[in-house]
């Protein structure tokens, strides 16, 4: 379609981030979302907004992904991780496709494919993309260096596009994973379509400087459970040790009677002598 028949509005909201808009001026049926998020949500703009009178409006890829400035830039954050399984990398090029403005405004790491995938996609070279640490494969480690990124306090947030169907041989290290970003509070996002709700809260928060949106990118956090283990633990290691390192009572007279059992049974077997 010609810029003849076309206009270009540009509209702004407190609640929404900035959205470009181009209205069809011949009345066609108008696109919401654009192709690429289609195809990874696995549905059409019909069946989004068929009950939508308003028709007129189309999304391309470019509006969608509409550029805009950051108030804070990649190195301010810790870095927001990618990752994706087998059969979720091609899920995951086109959310990366489909958000390359937004995804340069962090610094991003993730296992080696992906990387790679979001290098070809967002330039290797390119000075306004800022690249953390490339890890292995998955298999090959890449899910437990990521791990290691996250205790150590370089991640604040994960895009993990886990496939549910596949069996993995690095179960044990996605589960890690899994656990030690609930453990530490960071965010965790691990389907396309929750993907897709979150990057346009993450819009909203880079572009109105809302850190309360995404915390883990600038502090450290924990799940509400943390308190809870600590106190426990504390609790087992008093019952166990007692005041200051010395025995308790409890644990004295237990090593007293087991003591005195191993000498009852070895004065028997001396009696039977």
């Amino acid at each position: 379609m010609s810029d003849a028949i076309r206009s270009l509005s540009v509209q702004f909201s407190s609640r929404d981030s900035v959205v470009s808009r181009t209205q069809a001026a011949n009345g066609e049926t108008g696109r919401r979302v654009s192709a690429l998020s289609e195809h990874l949500l696995g549905l059409t703009n019909a069946d989004l907004f068929e009950d939508d009178e308003d028709t007129n409006t189309l999304i391309d890829e470019d509006d969608e992904d509409a550029n805009f400035d950051s108030v804070y830039v990649p190195n301010d954050m810790r870095c927001l991780a990618l990752i994706a399984h087998n059969n979720m990398k091609g899920a995951m090029k086109d959310f990366v496709d489909a958000h390359k403005n937004l995804l340069s405004k962090f610094r991003l790491t993730g296992t080696n494919t992906t990387m790679t995938m979001l290098k070809s996609v967002l330039g290797e070279d390119n000075p306004n993309v800022f690249y953390g640490p490339t890890c292995s494969s998955g298999p090959l480690g890449g899910d437990a260096q990521v791990c290691a990124q996250l205790v150590l306090e370089d991640i604040g947030g994960i895009f993990f596009f886990m496939d549910p169907l596949a069996a993995h041989p690095h179960e044990a290290d996605i589960q890690s994973l899994v656990r030690l970003a609930n453990v530490h509070n960071v965010m965790l996002v691990t389907n396309p379509c929750t993907a897709h709700s979150m990057i346009e809260m993450l819009r909203l928060a880079l572009e109105n400087g809302r850190k309360d949106l995404f915390p883990s990118f600038f502090l450290t956090l924990e799940s509400p459970s943390v308190a809870a283990y600590q106190a426990a633990q504390k609790q087992v290691l008093l019952e166990k040790s007692g005041v200051e390192g010395k025995p308790s009572d409890k644990l004295r007279i237990e090593q007293l009677e087991s003591q005195l059992e191993t000498l009852t049974s070895k004065l028997g077997a001396f009696l039977k002598l």
